[in-house]
């Protein structure tokens, strides 16, 4: 196993190789008249049948030459999770990409680096912006500037078991959507005793809470709560809004016991159990990212008849959810005529076209309007409802410190929902672990 100096050496020196490669293929002796030379990072999506997994990028970037035939873009194949790293190599080399799948976040691109003049701004070249979810592009949003081209959104939202919802003659939410007084008469009325020994065997409600997933965050943010001020400089995820989606919750649990008593665990896999095993199906009602959808189509020995729902909201209008957004970042360029081209390409592959086509094959959720409305998921009304609510969820606050102040968070509605502490008592203790966590930062690019 090679140590984390080795590897860095290793990445930095396989980054100046490729680098000189690249080089290479884009210099006059090779095109025999001017040209321009691309560097295009991207991940494995779905497989082809050769197995191929670079297959979609591959063909994109052959269409986007044919068009432009003094470009050549040379692909760099990159592992997801070994994505920063590479950057952070690139970075050390001197030989950043011109394109790459980064988001704007802790994990992707941080908001040093864009301050750093890391990036290149996109307003105002970025196609059709008004085509794109506004959750997308606040995403990309910091400053005055927009900083990438969203290509995908991910969310959560709720499964429903249908077939314990018609065991018990109990009608889903229509469109999917539901009050807060719904939800909870709904649960209260999925939670019963099956075999008539007077205890419960099948609840509502489940979820678990665990550091780095947000399942039980769309309660809160459906309310119109947020955990950080937009200025990620005050603590406000106690506000009355919060404590109320909190309190209604822990109602769910200990007043109507209609969520069952692993909810609020960590227990992550016993959870999701006790919604899709077919042989228990203890509860008809739980919070999931995306990834559940596919879990249950495709493995055996969980349930199939089910549907997808609204996080409870008692509005105007739709909730805004909890996700994250995906697409094409255009690191810095010297050269005008370069840059254009390279815009151009980040928008070929961020099109209707290309979002259509990665919903169809990679299952992943368009930011485009356009791309949903021509139903890439063949009229499947799970996904199609999954969709858009993913197209409407907001990404997390973009705090340099967010991993430890989420933490504080978690362990703080844990608490309360394993009923230790009270709502009011968990969000106030957790303000005062979070704010010291909160130092100003910099000012953002054009302020």
């Amino acid at each position: 196993m090679f140590s984390p100096a080795l590897r860095r050496t290793i990445l930095v020196s396989a980054v100046i190789v490729l680098s000189a490669a690249v080089l290479l293929a884009g210099c006059p002796l090779r095109l025999a008249r001017p040209g321009v030379t691309i560097i295009l990072w991207d991940g494995p999506r779905w497989a082809d049948e050769s197995g191929n997994r670079y297959h979609w990028v591959q063909r994109k970037i052959a269409e986007f030459e044919s068009r432009h035939p003094f470009v050549e873009v040379v692909f760099v194949p990159v592992e997801w999770w070994n994505l920063r790293e590479m950057l952070d190599a690139a970075k050390e080399a001197g030989r950043l990409p011109d394109l790459a799948p980064f988001d704007l976040s802790a994990g992707g691109i941080s908001l040093a680096e864009v301050e750093e003049g890391l990036l290149e701004p996109v307003e105002g070249v970025i196609a059709r912006p008004g085509d794109l979810s506004e959750q997308a592009l606040a995403a990309y949003a910091y400053g005055d500037h927009l900083w990438g081209f969203p290509l995908s959104m991910t969310g959560h939202a709720l499964l429903l078991n249908l077939d314990l919802f018609a065991e018990r003659g109990v009608e889903p939410p229509p469109d999917g959507r539901w009050t807060w007084a719904e939800f909870t008469e709904t649960c209260r009325r999925l939670t019963f005793d099956r075999d008539g020994d007077k205890a419960t065997d099948v609840w509502g409600f489940a979820a678990y809470v665990l550091p780095g997933y947000y399942e039980i965050w769309p309660f809160l943010y459906a309310a119109g709560a947020r955990p950080l001020s937009s200025d990620l400089e005050t603590f406000t995820f106690d506000t009355e809004a919060s404590l109320s989606a909190l309190r209604k919750l822990v109602d769910l649990v200990f007043a109507h016991k209609a969520a069952h008593p692993m909810t609020g665990s960590a227990a992550v896999r016993s959870v999701f159990q006790l919604f899709a095993d077919v042989e228990r199906q203890e509860v008809a009602i739980e919070p999931w990212s995306a990834w559940a959808i596919d879990y249950l189509y495709s493995e055996e020995g969980t349930i199939k008849n089910f549907a997808v729902a609204d996080y409870p909201y008692d509005g105007p209008g739709s909730p805004v959810g909890v996700g994250g957004t995906a697409g094409f970042v255009v690191f810095r360029q010297d050269d005008a005529h370069k840059r254009n081209l390279v815009v151009s390409l980040a928008n070929y592959l961020t099109d209707t076209v290309a979002q259509y086509e990665l919903a169809r094959g990679y299952r992943v959720f368009p930011a485009r309007r356009s791309a949903l409305d021509l139903d890439p998921f063949g009229g499947d009304p799970v996904y199609r409802r999954a969709a858009e609510i993913a197209f409407r969820s907001e990404s997390l606050p973009r705090h340099p410190r967010w991993p430890e102040i989420e933490r504080v968070i978690q362990k703080e509605l844990q608490l309360a929902l394993l009923g230790i502490k009270t709502p009011e008592k968990a969000l106030e203790d957790a303000r005062a672990a979070v704010e010291p966590l909160l130092p100003l930062l910099d000012s953002p690019p054009g302020d």
